[in-house]
């Protein structure tokens, strides 16, 4: 009997599932980038807070205030035989929400729209600057159930359409490109790779976050991922260049490689990070509180010049300590930054106090930003070269 109940499951999960949207592959629109740029209404919100809420035909009402680009693949270029990359196309609407947006895109398209393998998601700098309209961007991705949360997100220059519409060198859709770029910032520590869910913790924390940067140089006519938008408030404070880039992916004790370089006679003298060690400690009561970053770094030297000889504990003990010197002071220099210009604290100490200190947590949690803005941050760098690489 039991025999029979099994074999009467497996029919009906064989007969009862399947497509259940009835849509064929080749009638969808897979959408793998969302550029959102402000409308051209998007600076009369003082008009749309004077429409009462019980007012008839507010459909008729149509302020644009989001234009928003839905880039993805020609699937009529992928298949047997031909090549693995789809050249790009893309929908441009104006809409006066994310979801209004999805509805124009459809009325534009013979094809159904979907947005459940979107890879990357670009953010107009201009649009940081309206922290209202951004406020509602984040709603809608946080509410939404089929997006890919695990998308990359990125702050552009200037409109995001620009990006869709600028033909890439090497691949043939941005998203490609920028995936790649991404991929290989692992190794060098100038790009800190954030995606849509990561941004959504930051900012619900407090309303700040850091986020990849890109622009389009138009003389040596490239798109170019280089440095980290800093949000704060859920607005544009200001970006991080690559090289205060990768001294706070120092500090946060997060580096995966990358290198560093020091300059001896003239002479560019370079190491490759492989390890890190992080530290913190905190003295202090809530009047003032005092930070202390202790990292350590292991390294291999790359380069140095034809004739010098660095088998020597003299020499190690040498460049060891001008690296440690020069990194210390560079961070310490990034940590004051972070602190003072930008008052945001993408370092973490935060989350320390709170994970570590809970006593003390629950005395300057209501007063953080002026406690962390007084505080006294201190950065000490221990680099060691543990290999000098093959000498011949």
């Amino acid at each position: 009997m039991k025999i029979k109940r099994i074999f009467l499951i497996i029919l009906c999960c064989l007969f009862l599932s399947g497509c259940w949207d009835k849509i064929e592959i080749d009638r969808k629109i897979f959408v793998s980038v969302i550029g959102i740029d402000l409308g051209k209404d998007a600076g009369k919100n003082e008009e749309a807070k004077k429409i009462k809420p019980d007012e008839p035909f507010h459909e008729r009402i149509q302020q644009h205030k989001l234009n928003i680009t839905y880039g993805f693949p020609d699937i009529s270029e992928l298949g047997p035989g031909k090549s693995g990359t789809a050249k790009a196309q893309f929908i441009n609407i104006d809409a006066f929400s994310m979801e209004d947006g999805i509805l124009q895109a459809t009325a534009k398209s013979s094809r159904n729209i979907h947005i459940g393998q979107t890879k990357l998601l670009m953010i107009s700098s201009e649009l940081l600057e309206n922290p209202d309209i951004f406020k509602e961007i984040i709603d809608y991705f946080e509410r939404h159930p089929n997006i890919n949360m695990m998308m990359n997100v990125v702050v552009a220059e200037g409109k995001t359409e620009d990006y869709f519409k600028y033909k890439i060198p090497m691949e043939k859709n941005i998203e490609y490109y920028l995936s790649g770029l991404m991929e290989s910032s692992k190794r060098n520590a100038s790009i800190l790779p954030v995606t849509l869910s990561e941004m959504l913790v930051l900012l619900n924390k407090n309303g700040n976050a850091i986020v990849p940067k890109i622009s389009i140089n138009k003389e040596k006519n490239d798109v170019s991922l280089s440095g980290m938008a800093v949000i704060k408030n859920f607005a544009l404070k200001g970006y991080l260049t690559p090289i205060e880039v990768a001294d706070l992916e120092i500090m946060r004790g997060k580096v995966k490689g990358g290198k560093r370089v020091i300059y001896r006679d003239g002479h560019p003298i370079d190491v490759s990070i492989e390890d890190i060690d992080r530290e913190i400690k905190v003295d202090g009561d809530k009047n003032k509180l005092q930070f202390n970053i202790d990292i350590r770094l292991e390294s291999q030297l790359r380069g140095y010049y034809k004739g010098v000889e660095v088998f020597s504990k003299e020499q190690l003990d040498s460049l060891e300590s001008d690296f440690s010197k020069s990194i210390s002071e560079e961070c310490n220099v990034i940590a004051k930054m972070l602190q003072k210009e930008f008052s945001v604290d993408p370092i973490g100490l935060k989350e320390y106090v709170e994970q570590h200190k809970p006593v003390l947590w629950r005395e300057i949690k209501d007063n953080w930003d002026k406690v962390y803005n007084d505080a006294d941050i201190k950065v000490s760098v221990n680099m060691k070269i543990r290999r000098i690489g093959v000498s011949r």
